[in-house]
């Protein structure tokens, strides 16, 4: 056992007992991390902020390479990103990057350019301009799969090595553009607009502040569709992203990438017909009972529960 010093971001924390927490944090040079912060939950908090979702901060810990829970010793807040974050469409694209790394990243490797990704994605998610959100959360994406191992392949088809298609045929399912023959008999071929393409190879090779400058909002809701595809064929883990979806339910954000999709109709399900409303009496207090009948009414309510016999 080793005591670690090492700068992380908070991914998430669940309780423990009554008066600790579980927090999973995704570190500089030890990866993803589980911590066991005793007397995290009960005041005085002698942690603070630091152990707050979004925070960056710098932990000391007691390393055991056998175990999935380390012991946290100390942990001091090198920024406070959740505190900052006012606006609720910045939050939720801030914590859909945590949801990413949660779901795409497994095991405890070190990754320094994959941490600093994650840094520079929750930074644009607090200085980007909020129209652009949704394209600095699809580079965040696509830059994260690709230092995974999962770089869709634009520059020839990806399946034989051919030139691609002119039609611009991409597959999820095969991880990239696919030539006219791979295309034929491939299902699942999704076919990109000129536009839509170029950006697609400007989000995997341009810096995340840089997104919302070449990705405009209608060519962000075409590819979250497509790259949404994509994480859910290559990552089992990838379901989706929650915070996005709640962002859109209640209707906060109409620049959320992508509507949420209708429910279909169904022909063996009718809706039900729209009840009736008779009018009513045209005295304000006809329709309520007299106080003396109300008070009646509660009286004998009262006493048959009372001297019922399933009692």
């Amino acid at each position: 056992m080793a005591i670690v010093t090492d700068e992380g971001v908070v991914l998430k924390t669940h309780a423990l007992g009554d008066t600790s927490r579980i927090v999973t944090a995704y570190t500089r040079e030890h990866g993803l991390r589980k911590f066991v912060a005793k007397g995290a939950r009960k005041p005085p908090n002698r942690f603070g902020y630091s152990l707050e979702p979004l925070s960056r901060s710098r932990f000391v810990f007691y390393l055991k390479p056998d175990r999935d829970l380390h012991l946290l010793s100390k942990a001091e807040v090198l920024d406070a990103l959740g505190s900052r974050l006012t606006d609720l469409t910045r939050l939720a694209h801030a914590q859909a990057a945590l949801e990413i790394v949660d779901r795409l990243v497994w095991g405890e490797e070190p990754h320094p350019r994959l941490f600093a990704l994650l840094v520079q994605a929750l930074d644009g998610c607090a200085r980007a301009p909020v129209a652009t959100l949704p394209a600095v959360t699809l580079a965040f994406q696509l830059q994260l799969a690709s230092e995974l191992g999962y770089r869709p392949r634009l520059d020839q088809c990806a399946i034989d090595g051919r030139a691609v298609s002119q039609r611009r045929a991409f597959s999820p399912a095969r991880g990239g553009l696919l030539c006219d023959t791979c295309a034929a008999r491939e299902g699942g071929i999704v076919f990109l607009t000129p536009e839509a393409l170029g950006s697609f190879a400007l989000l995997l090779s341009r810096p995340i502040l840089e997104a919302g400058e070449f990705v405009e909002l209608p060519r962000a809701r075409e590819l979250y569709r497509l790259i949404d595809q994509f994480l859910r064929t290559h990552f089992q883990r990838f379901k989706g992203l929650r915070s996005l979806d709640v962002l859109r339910g209640l209707g906060a954000d109409d620049r959320a990438p992508v509507p949420r999709p209708p429910q279909p109709y169904r022909a063996s399900e009718p809706e039900p017909p729209a009840a009736v409303v008779e009018p009513g009496p045209t005295a304000p207090d006809a329709a309520e009972p007299a106080p003396e009948r109300s008070e009646e009414r509660r009286v004998g309510k009262e006493c048959r529960s009372r001297w019922s016999p399933y009692h």
